[in-house]
């Protein structure tokens, strides 16, 4: 039986051109440059707590050689709750 990964808290940005690109980004890595000009929309500390079109999986691995996981959220999106500054 596969083990399944702890989930990792990520920050998760939205490029408003671009209606549903997202980008999540490990809380233990730094934000990428090219999100520069992004939407902060919040931070998605469980799984249940995503938009629909994220997938946690494919966000772990993605993370892990990266730092930052894209995806299209084609669905309406729930979003994360915003952080306290």
């Amino acid at each position: 039986m596969p083990v399944e990964e702890p989930f990792v808290s990520y920050s998760l940005f939205a490029k408003d051109s671009e209606a549903g690109l997202c980008c999540a980004v490990r809380q233990d890595q730094p934000i990428p440059r090219f999100v520069e000009g992004w939407t902060f929309k919040g931070v998605i500390r469980e799984a249940r707590d995503a938009p629909p079109d994220f997938r946690p999986h494919a966000a772990h691995a993605a993370t892990a050689l990266t730092g930052f996981y894209l995806f299209h959220s084609l669905r309406g999106a729930r979003q994360p709750e915003p952080v306290a500054a």
